[in-house]
């Protein structure tokens, strides 16, 4: 509640803060108005004079468009290219940029201009041509090296957003050499970059070369080790490119071969050994009558037949003659004959099975030998294979690697110089038919922001350091005097005499028995408005009902008989030198109850005159006919007379101009006042610009 209560209050504090901090910032500009605008015309004027003085400058630019990758071989098909990533993008066009501040590029302007030894150049750019050599360096290096800083230090390169687009702009006073200066850079640029492409293409080639007769050594060497392991190892080679890589093929009579049949042979071998095994294991056993073979054979079966002949002949005989008889014995021996001839057969033809079962072993045994010698050849010859297949993958290997280098190399090679750059020339510079600079009209307007910024520095500078009087609060601290009144501003006119009234009212109460009996009424230098002051406050004070005589005693510069419209032909220098009298001189203001002691001849030396005991004796005549003696004295700085007139009057005001006293100053005409025995009561505040008092409810009144 209580909030809500005081929220409005708040808001109208603020509201009226801040309107009296922009009410005292205007007035603050207004009464240095003068630092202002002179600040601003001065930097106008050196605008200007900048402009007047500056030598026009001509801007011309060329524009070029780095692309990704440099373009294919003349007379290629379009290959895909791949897109480039945003920060290789980025890095790429700062490496331009840089190559375009390079002073390698400079130089190669300046080469292809003739820059060097040319005086339009120096012209052009506003330099005087070097005449003479600096140290070591000759007249034509030293030359070289200014041409070469000119032209970086004009050279102005922009890449606009994230385009692929770079500005290259050349600044000077001569347009058509801004223009020649522009194109040769983004010509020097192009050729540098084609430059640059060709040595790379040349390093590339020769790297290739050189891994080419590498690729190239390898092969042979391995072709060598190959064919000598071959001959070692009595392998064969592959006798064309066309041949399995893991294995030669095997030609007729090859080990394998050779163990394929005999392994074929042993199996008959076993098979025929077999069979004589079993025919002499049977012929070993039976009788050599029962054998097959022996039954087959044809001689055997006739010595049978002619056996069984000879014992049916011998049973013949047997019947008809005695073992004794010759026939017997001859029959007889016959028989023996042919048993002895069909057992020498029988044991012959078993023998023969014993030696068919032997020779079927030995062969069987001299097979297995064979072919247990052809599986250690086998195994052998596999491992050869085997070292001869790994050579083989790596002659092979080398020589697809030497192939695809001497395909690389070609190709390069038949590319070499169509290779396109990756820079292409987009637009050319024009010879500009305008200056860039100086620009008047921003020339001006930066020259008046910065004449305005300027002044509100100085006139801020000028108010915080300012310690000159604009305030009651000021005058008690600094000086201490109270402020009776603020005059405002009215030149030369008289001050309204409503505005004095409260003044008046003051002084009423200015001392102990009231109205002092004379006032002196002087300021600290000359201008402040002391006289318009004295005036208005006679006229406050008639007006009040007290009589008032107005002494003018600023007699080096008497203004209060202009001031109520009067001519008198004397006053107070005749009544000081005995020429007159008080009463006779005193004349009527025309206003009520004011009467005015005019100065009358202005005497050359004012100091002396009012210190004679005069001045004490014309005081005490008029004081009794009136209330009050207002006493119009010069200002205190600078003169003798106001101390003088302070020390004879009861009390003493100070008339302070607003803001133009300082505190330095005001303290010590006080103090010169103060020696001189003059009691000051106060101070009035004159051409016052603003409020005097600022009653602030926010701030416990």
């Amino acid at each position: 509640m209580d909030t809500a209560f005081f929220a409005p209050d708040e808001a109208d504090g603020w509201s009226a803060r801040i309107a009296n901090r922009a009410r005292h910032g205007w007035l603050v500009l207004r009464r240095h108005r003068i630092i202002l605008f002179v600040t601003m015309a001065l930097c106008l004027l050196a605008g200007a004079l900048f402009i007047l003085m500056s030598t026009p400058d001509y801007r011309a630019t060329a524009s070029v468009e780095v692309e990704d990758v440099p373009a294919g071989a003349a007379g290629a098909g379009a290959a895909a290219q791949r897109a480039s990533a945003p920060g290789d993008t980025e890095s790429m066009m700062q490496t331009e940029l840089e190559v375009l501040r390079s002073r390698a590029l400079a130089e190669d302007v300046a080469r292809d201009l003739a820059l060097v030894g040319t005086p339009t150049f120096f012209d052009g750019m506003g330099q005087p041509r070097p005449t003479e050599g600096v140290g070591s360096l000759s007249q034509r290096q030293v030359e070289q090296d200014l041409v070469v800083r000119l032209l970086r230090d004009n050279l102005e390169v922009d890449l606009p957003g994230k385009s692929r687009v770079l500005r290259i702009s050349f600044v000077s006073a001569d347009p058509v050499l801004s223009a020649r200066v522009a194109n040769s850079y983004a010509d020097s640029l192009i050729r540098a970059d084609l430059k640059r492409g060709f040595e790379s293409g040349v390093q590339a080639r020769r790297f290739l070369l050189g891994e080419l007769d590498g690729a190239r050594q390898d092969l042979g060497r391995a072709e060598r080790d190959m064919a000598v392991y071959a001959a070692r190892s009595g392998g064969h080679l592959p006798e064309g490119e066309a041949q399995p890589t893991t294995k030669a093929a095997a030609p007729d009579g090859s080990v394998a071969a050779r163990l394929a049949q005999l392994n074929a042979f042993r199996a008959q071998a076993v098979s025929d050994r077999i069979a004589a095994q079993k025919r002499w294991e049977s012929a070993r056993r039976a009788s050599a009558d029962t054998l097959p073979d022996v039954l087959g054979n044809g001689a055997m079966q006739q010595i049978m037949a002619d056996r069984a002949q000879a014992r049916a002949a011998v049973a013949e005989e047997r019947q008809f003659r005695k073992d004794a008889h010759p026939e017997m014995r001859e029959a007889r021996a016959k028989l023996a004959a042919l048993d002895e001839q069909a057992d020498s057969m029988a044991n012959s033809i078993r023998a023969s099975m014993r030696e068919q079962y032997d020779v079927a072993v030995r062969g069987e045994q001299q097979i297995a030998r064979e072919i247990a010698d052809l599986e250690q050849q086998a195994r052998v010859e596999q491992g050869r294979d085997v070292q001869l297949g790994i050579m083989e993958r790596s002659v092979d290997t080398y020589r697809m690697l030497h192939d695809s280098l001497l395909q690389r190399y070609r190709d390069m090679a038949s590319q070499a110089g169509f290779q396109a750059g990756r820079i292409q020339p987009l637009d050319r510079a024009a010879v500009p038919a305008r200056p860039f600079s100086p620009k008047i009209g921003e020339t001006l307007l930066l020259a008046a922001l910065g004449g305005l910024a300027l002044g509100l520095l100085l006139v801020a500078a000028r108010h915080i350091f300012d310690d000159a009087v604009t305030s009651a609060d000021t005058l008690a601290e600094r000086v201490g005097l109270p402020l009776l009144g603020a005059v405002p501003v009215t030149g030369d006119n008289p001050q309204p005499a409503e505005i004095f009234t409260p003044i008046a009212r003051s002084l009423l109460l200015a001392s102990t028995g009231g109205l002092p009996r004379s006032i002196l009424v002087t300021s600290a230098q000359e201008g402040e408005g002391k006289s318009l002051t004295l005036n208005a406050l006679a006229l406050a004070l008639g007006r009040l009902g007290k009589r008032v005589l107005v002494i003018d005693g600023d007699m080096r510069r008497p203004v209060q008989h202009r001031l109520f419209r009067l001519s008198p032909d004397r006053g107070i220098s005749e009544v000081l030198t005995g020429q007159a009298s008080a009463r006779e001189v005193i004349v009527d203001s025309g206003a009520p109850g004011v009467s005015l002691l005019p100065c009358g001849a202005v005497p050359p030396n004012p100091s002396e005159l009012l210190a004679t005991p005069a001045l004490d004796a014309l005081l005490a005549v008029v004081g009794d006919d009136y209330d009050t003696l207002l006493i119009d004295a010069p200002p205190i700085l600078g003169q003798g007379d106001a101390p003088l007139l302070a020390a004879k009057a009861q009390a003493s005001l100070l008339v302070v101009e607003w803001g133009r006293n300082h505190h330095g100053g005001l303290r010590a005409a006080i103090d010169r006042l103060r020696r001189a025995g003059g009691g000051l009561v106060g101070a009035i505040l004159t051409k016052q610009q603003g409020r005097a008092f600022d009653y602030d409810y926010h701030r416990g009144g």
